[in-house]
């Protein structure tokens, strides 16, 4: 799929809302069934994994299933999707990131984490981390404002703080 741009992202966007059965699960039949009359109601995109997406409570498994499912019926039926590859953990988000790039999406939902206050240069370590890991995909690009901040002053954050996966 090509990157989203600013201008391409108009429109009705439906959300992937998650059927869960008693056990907790997620109801994947339903979850195909509800995709596939989404996309076939005229939206004009579908992202993943927003507030109502329940994206800090699913398995790496289930986030894997969803999202799979999602890239393969959106692509199937030409249309536009995101998904959101947001964790309370950095290492977590960042293994979501590269694995939702590789389907492939129009872009790539992040947040940073909000259990932690992070200062300016942390903010801009960790959007630049994301923007490697995402390989391309364009919501996680530096923007060009970002840009254009770092190249006034040096960044000495480092993101996810003390942590050695992260270096490098």
């Amino acid at each position: 799929m090509e990157p989203l741009t600013a201008a391409a992202l108009r429109g009705v966007w439906a959300t992937a809302l998650l059927p869960i059965r008693p056990d907790e699960s997620i109801d994947v039949d339903r979850l195909a069934a509800a995709l596939d009359h989404v996309l076939a109601s005229g939206v004009h995109g579908v992202y993943t994994n927003g507030t109502a997406g329940e994206f800090h409570t699913l398995t790496e498994t289930e986030y894997d299933r969803l999202h799979a499912l999602v890239a393969e019926r959106c692509t199937a039926a030409g249309i536009p999707f995101q998904l959101g590859a947001s964790h309370p953990s950095g290492q977590l988000s960042l293994d979501r990131i590269a694995r939702a790039a590789a389907l492939r999406p129009g872009a790539i939902q992040v947040v940073l984490p909000d259990w932690l206050p992070l200062g300016p240069d942390e903010v801009l370590a960790a959007v630049e981390r994301m923007a490697t890991v995402a390989d391309g995909c364009r919501s996680c690009s530096t923007t060009r404002r970002t840009r254009r901040r770092r190249s006034r002053r040096s960044c000495s954050g480092s993101w996810p703080p003390r942590s050695p996966r992260w270096s490098g």
